[in-house]
């Protein structure tokens, strides 16, 4: 099966309306004109000059002017999941966007629109020279899918309409929508709503440890929990929560906090903790300096987040699990 990664940036318009997730939703996809691209030198090409290549060479400038392009990243060798830190940057408007995985296959035959072309980029340090002995495939291939070294790491997969817009898509191409490490919950759950009962999965970028890594979680929705603990002040509840789920993402955390926060109340601090081994550190809670080097270690792996009544909205990530 051959896989395609579309980033999007997921950015609110002058009305607050996210066209990334909007089109999601709806099943569309857009593809706009090779003008509109953010390569300044698409199309690029050296053309014959002479006036009797003119029968060609001005319906090809025709046609580029007009089509449409639909670009995604192919999945290299190796790759499971979108991990390729330059795209969540560049085009998913630093990790406040979102991933759409394409199974390819499916989505060529799940577009309502003839795709015309279907064209691996190549790259190269000088742009392409078209001559008359070219066919037109190739002469195609050339003028909309030759960029320069530079772009190499996006690994790009084209699909070229002969005209630009909105094309509608079946919702069984989608394989999976990954979101980026720093998407707000709102606007993650706004997709989730949307696309319930599509047979697609979701799955949070995570960071790996210290490592320069990225990781995907299979996002459950499974927020099992025990309260271990209670301790009533005179104006205020302090609740232990052991939070049983494996997503332990801030999002996933945040979801469970505002879900739990409507039967504990607002005046409540809650502390997660992943094992109850947790249990004794955090209710006979000391400074550092009074710890064990085990309690320090215990309270740094299994302490996942802090949420206090005077900002019940906020989820406090411990940050040496950051």
């Amino acid at each position: 099966m051959r896989v395609g990664y579309k980033y999007r940036a997921n950015l609110a318009n002058e009305t607050g309306k996210r066209r990334d997730t909007d089109s999601l939703i709806k099943g569309e996809l857009y593809a706009p004109k090779m003008k509109d691209l953010n390569d300044p030198f698409e199309g690029s090409v050296d053309l014959p000059l002479s006036q009797e290549q003119e029968h060609w060479v001005t319906p090809l400038l025709q046609e580029s002017y007009s089509a449409g392009v639909y670009s995604m990243s192919k999945q290299k060798e190796g790759e499971d999941f979108p991990c390729n830190e330059l795209l969540w940057a560049h085009y998913a408007n630093s990790h406040k966007g979102f991933c759409i995985e394409y199974d390819l296959d499916k989505l060529d035959t799940c577009i309502t629109s003839i795709i015309d072309y279907r064209i691996d980029v190549e790259y190269q340090e000088n742009k392409p020279t078209i001559s008359s002995d070219d066919s037109i495939e190739v002469k195609i291939k050339k003028a909309f899918s030759t960029k320069s070294l530079a772009w190499a790491y996006e690994n790009e997969f084209r699909l070229i309409f002969s005209l630009s817009g909105v094309k509608k898509i079946s919702f069984d191409a989608i394989r999976a929508i990954y979101f980026g490490l720093n998407m707000p919950l709102a606007e993650r759950n706004a997709i989730v709503n949307g696309l319930k009962d599509k047979g697609i999965e979701f799955y949070q970028i995570e960071r790996v440890g210290k490592d320069y890594k990225l990781s995907a979680s299979k996002l459950l929705f499974d927020y099992t929990h025990e309260i271990v603990n209670i301790e009533k002040q005179p104006t205020v509840t302090n609740y232990i929560i052991w939070y049983q789920s494996p997503n332990k993402d801030k999002s996933s955390i945040e979801d469970f906090v505002q879900k739990i926060r409507k039967d504990l109340g607002s005046q409540s601090n809650l502390t997660l903790i992943d094992d109850v081994k947790a249990l004794p550190i955090m209710v006979n809670y000391k400074p550092r300096a009074n710890m064990t080097i085990e309690e320090i270690e215990i309270q740094a792996k299994h302490w996942i987040g802090y949420s206090s009544f005077d900002a019940p909205e906020c989820v406090w990530m411990h940050p040496e699990r950051i």
